[in-house]
Parts: structure tokens; C-alpha cells; sequence
């Protein structure tokens, strides 16, 4: 997936300002794909600039401006080729720190490497929290949609996003047992 596929995705539900697709995406594309507030500003220019969006200016009285972008034809065109011609061997580029600071852990200290692993854990049981969280928000967040059928495919991700967490926890786990078997 590319930011730009993301960002296109979520325009599909309707026209929405930067501040919009920013908090959207933090509220769902965020469990799966991280990203910084300006990253999302720079793409929609990027896509605008390209014709997949268009804009309209809001002039407010007491408030700021605001900029409106709405997915175009050619847009839309662009996220269903996307869809539709994915390839599963993107899927396994796997680029993980946690598991090569792991993998060469023999050569920093045993301690500093237990205290992330315990990090990590955290984190990732805080992770499937939130995932849990969405999960009981999807039919709200389907009628806000207006897009029937789109829980099914939001839960499909919510699902491998819970697989990971736990995988990540049960690795911990099973990491932190050999290395207090080493120690004896």
C-alpha cells in the first residue's frame, strides 16, 4: 500500500478537508499504516497536483478557511486499478527492527534487550486494546459512511491486525523464556 492509495481510499467515503483524512486516517488506516500529520498534507497536494483529487475553497466567517477534497473520476479510477491489481508478493516485504535488534542481541546488553521485549509486549497489548475499541465502533463508523457492506471489509483488517498483536505477544513470550533458560 502507498499513503496516496490510503488517502484515495478514505476520500471514497466522501469529501473531506486535510484535518478530515488526518483524523480519519488516524482512526483506522493508523492500526496498519503509520503516518505523520504533514505526510498526509503533502500527499493530497501530490494527488491534486495529479488530477485523482480536486479542491474547493470554504471561506468561514469566524473561523479559518478551509480547503475541501474530493476524490475524482480519475482518482477513483486510480484506487480500483490499484485494488485490483495488487500483488500478495508486496505483502511479504517485511522490514521489522524489533526482530533484527533480536536477531544480533547477543552483542548488546541481555537486560537493556529484556526491558524492550517487555516494551514491546505492552505496546502491543495496548495496540489490540484500540483495535478491540474500533471493533465495537464499526457499525457506527459504517453509518457515518453512508456505505453499506464496509464493516465486513474494515473487520477483515481489524482481525489481522488482532493475529499480529497477538503472534507479537506470544513472541515475547516465547523470546523471554529462552533467554531465562540461558541464564539457568
Amino acid at each position: 500500500m502507498s499513503l496516496k492509495h490510503g488517502i484515495l481510499g478514505l476520500l471514497s467515503y466522501g469529501s473531506m478537508t486535510g484535518y478530515d483524512v488526518m483524523k480519519l486516517f488516524n482512526e483506522s488506516l493508523n492500526f496498519f499504516w503509520n503516518t505523520q500529520t504533514s505526510q498526509i498534507y503533502r500527499e493530497l497536494d501530490t494527488l491534486e497536483k495529479k488530477e485523482w483529487v480536486t479542491s474547493e475553497y470554504v471561506v468561514q466567517k469566524d473561523k479559518p478557511n478551509k480547503k475541501i477534497f474530493t476524490l475524482s473520476d480519475d482518482g477513483k479510477r486510480e484506487l480500483i486499478s490499484w485494488l485490483d491489481e495488487h500483488s500478495v508478493k508486496n505483502a511479504m516485504k517485511i522490514r521489522d527492527e524489533m526482530t533484527m535488534r533480536v536477531f544480533f542481541g547477543s552483542n548488546g546488553d541481555k537486560d537493556i534487550l529484556k526491558k524492550e521485549l517487555i516494551e514491546y509486549r505492552k505496546i502491543n497489548e495496548e495496540f489490540s486494546r484500540r483495535l478491540k475499541q474500533a471493533e465495537g465502533e464499526l457499525d457506527y463508523r459504517e453509518q457515518l459512511t453512508g456505505k453499506k457492506g464496509e464493516k465486513m471489509y474494515w473487520l477483515m483488517a481489524i482481525k489481522r491486525g488482532h493475529f499480529t498483536a497477538e503472534s507479537n505477544i506470544q513472541w515475547v513470550d516465547d523470546c523471554m523464556e529462552l533467554l531465562e533458560a540461558e541464564e539457568g
